[in-house]
């Protein structure tokens, strides 16, 4: 039997019997239903693989910064051991306040390594700097920085503490 004629056969037979489309049509979309929710099920475990990679690669981020950061406590703890060593209180505090010195050497080349750097304290921006007092000086110009009371650090541009400053206001 040719195609045109089994066609139209099978239309003959879907206008005589309505329930056999309805079946038909009924299968079909079990069919999608079944293709979608394949697809749903689908998109969910990428989901999830994707955020297991991104956590995977936080973890990796926090590790390489820890690793960094270890030959800086061991300096603290060394510092704090050897201090107590001498006797000579003055010459232990000098030696303390040279390695207290190194350790933040150190610690601030792992900043920058990892693209941590100090907000600049050129002139006032309200962008990076928190005026926390105002005081008057001739020595400065209007709103300029006169003294910081805590450094504000940027990680990649992206500002992770302002600047705590006094501004000078005539």
């Amino acid at each position: 039997m040719s195609k045109k004629k089994h066609d139209k056969n099978e239309e003959k037979e879907t206008q005589q019997n309505p329930e056999k489309e309805i079946l038909k049509e009924n299968e079909e979309l079990k069919a999608k239903l079944d293709e979608a929710l394949r697809a749903y099920a689908k998109c969910e475990n990428d989901k999830k693989i994707l955020q297991k990679e991104a956590d995977a690669y936080a973890d990796y981020a926090y590790e390489k910064f820890t690793k960094d950061l270890l030959p800086v406590l061991d300096s603290l703890e060394l510092a704090i051991t050897h201090s107590g060593d001498i006797e000579d209180k003055a010459e232990a505090f000098d030696k303390l306040l040279e390695g207290v010195k190194l350790t933040l050497k150190k610690m601030i080349d792992v900043f920058k390594n990892h693209g941590i750097e100090p907000v600049e304290h050129k002139e006032f921006n309200p962008e990076f700097h928190q005026a926390i007092q105002h005081v008057q000086s001739d020595k400065h110009n209007e709103g300029a920085i006169v003294d910081i009371y805590q450094k504000g650090y940027k990680l990649k541009n992206k500002l992770i503490r302002p600047s705590m400053v006094t501004i000078n206001k005539k």
